[in-house]
């Protein structure tokens, strides 16, 4: 018999005289023990009378802990329990059954997505008597959406172009609104600390109390030198040395737990030999999740998640969120070496353009893509001026000289001679005399030409015999 089928039985039964009362109990019972779907019976005051096997497995709760109760007090979120009101105010009030979707907050502090239908049953006199909801667990259903949407959403992000600092707050923001935790923050590698680099949720006193995991100390078994040791809960999980913590991944290297505060007492108690400051605890938190960030074994970022319930996370959240965030740590080093590629590249076109001597760079169809100060300097040339003209014939007008010029820069190119003297003509028809040296070098399978060219003024004069 399908739970369709047994739902109405079982409304069926419940609506029959007070003479079948006592011989259908037992089959109330079965069809209440043995049915998947959730079933509450309420009477007119919204109190509960029947709360099935299934709501009890769903919601940790007994049927002797919700006898009495109220489901909106005990089971709905705040920001749901007047939803839930109006939806038993509707059938208490013989409007058409309802179907709705709502939140139940567990024993546990998990959330869960259920689907109702609620309905009321009446006496002889058509006076309402009891108020009956059936529903299901439909949080697979959320959550496999859900789950979808965070992965298509971190993907998007890396994969959108933007600064370090805007994929981290959008990362950030998408990871949170998934966990539906207080706060998260993401720690990133600087050295020898892990400060906090993006958060939401979290205060300011906190963030600047508790950025920084490093404290200095002395070493002996290094000679008495000073090293770094990373502090707290989350130095531990991004050193990967997590004996003491109870309530981690061991093999994922996560951790998570729903009660800071107790961890940290009985860390306190066994005297382990790093520093728990429980900042967390102390600013109200309970549920925190602790999740590395690594690329090829390496830890270079930690994400972090606060919730004020207790046991907000649970062991397949984490292993989701494990899976979730394993492309950041791989776009948090592509930052990393493209910011270090940056500051390189800046470095050297800093070099470059403001070095004494001339620097160019050309690609195989003679256009110039380096062209520095000094070399406009020394000729009084412009690189718009050269690309347009050619730089042989600028310097060179006289075709014979020309012809000489390219020749030795050819023995140079090939390696035959190292570098060369010649007197080039400059923008404002005054000699000069300068020497040239040219390079071949290969960029995606072409040959580029590199050129150096030195001002000899200060050795033979600007016009020399």
């Amino acid at each position: 018999m399908s739970d369709k089928n047994r739902l109405a039985n079982y409304f069926r039964l419940l609506s029959r005289g007070q003479k079948e009362e006592k011989q259908d109990s037992d089959v109330i019972k079965q069809i209440l023990d043995m049915i998947e779907a959730l079933v509450i019976v309420q009477d007119t005051q919204g109190r509960i009378i029947e709360f099935n096997p299934a709501c009890e497995r769903l919601s940790g709760y007994s049927h002797r802990e919700m006898l009495g109760k109220r489901v909106r007090d005990v089971l709905v979120p705040a920001e749901e329990k007047e939803m839930a009101e109006q939806v038993f105010q509707d059938a208490l009030h013989d409007k058409p059954p309802a179907a709705y979707e709502i939140h139940w907050r567990a024993k546990s502090g998990k959330k869960y997505l259920t689907y109702w239908k609620t309905t009321n049953v009446k006496n002889k006199s058509a006076q309402v008597e009891y108020v009956i909801g059936a529903g299901l667990d439909i949080s697979h259903v959320e959550m496999r959406t859900r789950r979808r949407e965070l992965l298509l959403g971190i993907i998007e992000v890396l994969t959108g172009g933007e600064s370090e600092t805007k994929v981290l707050s959008q990362i950030l923001n998408l990871v949170r609104d998934y966990a539906g935790c207080d706060a998260a923050a993401i720690r990133l590698r600087k050295g020898d600390d892990f400060p906090y680099v993006e958060s939401v949720g979290f205060t300011e006193g906190f963030l600047q109390q508790e950025s920084s995991l490093c404290t200095y100390v002395d070493d002996q078994a290094e000679g008495d030198t000073t090293v770094a040791k990373l502090e707290c809960v989350c130095g531990r999980v991004i050193r990967q040395d997590m004996n003491e913590l109870m309530g981690s991944l061991d093999e994922s290297g996560a951790f998570f737990t729903g009660n800071i505060n107790e961890l940290a007492r009985r860390l306190a108690r066994e005297q382990v030999p790093f520093k728990v400051r429980n900042h967390c605890g102390a600013s109200g938190y309970s549920s925190v999740a602790l999740i590395p960030l690594r690329f090829k074994e390496e830890t270079v970022g930690l994400l972090q998640l606060n919730d004020r319930n207790i046991n907000k996370f649970s062991e397949e959240e984490i292993q989701f969120l494990l899976i979730a965030v394993k492309s950041i740590g791989a776009a948090l080093v592509r930052f990393e070496a493209e910011q270090a590629r940056q500051k390189s590249e800046l470095l050297l076109n800093t070099i470059i353009h403001k070095a004494r001597d001339g620097f160019s760079l050309s690609t195989p169809q003679g256009e110039m893509v380096v062209y520095n100060e000094a070399m406009e300097r020394i000729s009084g040339f412009t690189m718009e001026e050269v690309n347009q003209h050619n730089w042989f014939y600028l310097v060179f007008p006289d075709q014979d000289e020309r012809k000489k010029a390219i020749s030795k820069m050819r023995l140079c190119m090939a390696g035959k001679i190292d570098y060369l003297e010649v007197q080039i003509t400059r923008k404002d028809d005054s000699k000069r005399w300068v020497a040239l040296s040219v390079s071949p070098l290969e960029f995606d399978g072409q040959t580029y030409t590199f050129a150096t060219m030195i001002d000899l003024s200060a050795k033979y004069g600007d016009n020399p015999s």
